[in-house]
């Protein structure tokens, strides 16, 4: 009998053992670098005091956050502020990372190479001053003034980015925060009623109003391509399941491209409605709204109703931008940049290059595509939609002169208020050197609120 309990015991005492190793195994190599870069680190904060934390630039190397050293500390600043703050982030003793000054931790502790265990071994080896890397964004800090300048004291988000590689230039949140003075004034932007902690371009979720007419009409082009050539007959509203929707502004009989320039709910409501539910749901994930948009920082999912969830009420309401759809600027810039760039979404990215302190590139960006929504042929047709809605129709305010430009513009209702405005398009036509989404929140129409945003930050892409 004693036997057989030293038996048992033996055997709990080996099973606990292997537990044991088989979670510390865990620990050390699927989590190392999560338990790492934990606030509540010790050991990575005495490495942070003994490490010169490498800077964020901007694309033409402009600082947009650096480590001054001050006597034996050192003081970490960001010279461009609130303008570059949501996308910084902040670092601060008391409140830990946030944004790139978190999700690049290592890299800027110059640890990247990922450190065994516990980290220990490294305090003995690191002397005080030893630099870290430096990241390179994609972002050009001027234009992300401009953007952030021309918001004026309005709330609002400008995402712009090249269509071909994906590359984000400007991502502006407003009202934003100074990550300098984080600590100081923590309570009360954690409090305050216009969340300027929340980085709308990337996780502000709105309704998008008319510039979803472009993927409504992108999703009946590739199912139905002689809709190019319809007319359609126009009464000023359209009546679906006992609920009208006004039309007032595009009246009589429309192309598909007048449909476009003057923003015609009737047509795309019943577009929408023709081309059913699932394939209308479809084309929108084929956009990447209802997906999560890969991104080196948080990005909020765009959110639409499953098919089976819709009524055709609904269906009318989601076909021009309304109902329960919800997505971010950044998914509406990756509309633009769709269409631009011949139907293939490429993936949004923010940083360039990782470089190590005496220049040397560790890691740099590559281009990657994503997603295909539509054919070079269907992106071309929607592309002259949105030449003919700048030229002649609500998007003239975005117009460049000398420059071809493509747009839609959007007034999404909003049950709090004043309706948001939209503008979201790209330039030249040909050859797209820039795809821009401008929301200003209750800013009523986008021809007028959100078109000349857009059109400013075009024109010195262009111009540069």
């Amino acid at each position: 009998m004693m036997n057989r309990n030293i038996v048992v015991v033996a055997g709990l005492i080996m099973a606990a053992f292997f537990i044991n190793i088989v979670y510390m195994t865990y620990l050390q190599v699927f989590r190392s670098d999560e338990l790492l870069n934990h606030p509540r680190n010790r050991r990575l904060q005495i490495l942070e005091e003994k490490i010169l934390r490498g800077k964020i630039s901007d694309s033409r190397d402009r600082v947009l956050a650096e480590t001054i050293i001050s006597g034996e500390s050192g003081k970490r600043v960001y010279p461009y502020g609130e303008i570059t703050g949501n996308v910084t982030g902040y670092l601060s003793r008391k409140l830990g990372r946030w944004g790139l000054e978190a999700v690049y931790n290592q890299e800027l502790l110059g640890l990247d190479s990922g450190l065994a265990g516990d980290g220990s071994w490294a305090l003995n080896m690191l002397d005080t001053g030893k630099p870290g890397n430096d990241i390179v964004l994609s972002l050009d800090a001027e234009l992300q003034k401009t953007a952030y300048d021309m918001l004026g004291n309005r709330k609002g988000a400008v995402v712009a980015l090249e269509p071909g590689t994906g590359r984000i230039l400007v991502m502006v949140s407003k009202p934003g925060f100074d990550p300098g003075q984080i600590e100081s004034q923590w309570e009360s932007l954690r409090i305050h009623p216009d969340s300027p902690l929340l980085n709308r371009a990337a996780q502000g979720l709105y309704p998008p109003g008319s510039t979803m007419k472009v993927v409504t009409a992108a999703g009946i082009l590739a199912e139905q391509p002689d809709t190019v050539s319809r007319t359609f007959e126009a009464p000023g509203y359209i009546e679906v399941e006992g609920r009208r929707i006004e039309d007032r502004q595009a009246k009589g009989k429309l192309s598909l491209a007048e449909a476009m320039a003057r923003s015609s709910n009737y047509v795309f409501a019943s577009l929408g409605m023709e081309l059913g539910a699932a394939k209308f749901v479809a084309a929108a994930y084929s956009f990447g709204i209802g997906k999560e948009l890969p991104l080196e920082t948080t990005a909020a999912q765009s959110r639409i109703p499953e098919p089976g969830e819709m009524s055709e009420l609904e269906l009318a309401e989601t076909a021009i931008g309304q109902g329960r759809l919800l997505v971010t600027p950044l998914n509406m810039a990756v509309v633009a940049a769709a269409v631009a760039n011949g139907g293939k979404v490429m993936k949004p990215s923010l940083v360039d290059e990782v470089r190590g302190p005496g220049g040397g590139v560790i890691r740099s960006f590559k281009a990657e595509q994503i997603l295909t929504p539509v054919s070079a042929e269907t992106a071309g047709i929607i592309r002259e939609l949105m030449v003919a809605a700048v030229a002649n129709g609500t998007g003239r305010a975005a117009s460049i002169p000398g420059v071809q430009v493509a747009g839609k513009t959007g007034s999404a209702e909003n049950p709090h208020g004043s309706a948001h405005a939209w503008f979201i398009g790209f330039a030249p036509a040909e050859n797209s050197e820039v795809a821009v989404a401008v929301i200003v929140e209750n800013g009523g129409a986008g021809g007028t609120e959100a078109a000349p945003i857009a059109r400013e930050i075009m024109k010195k892409v262009i111009r540069q």
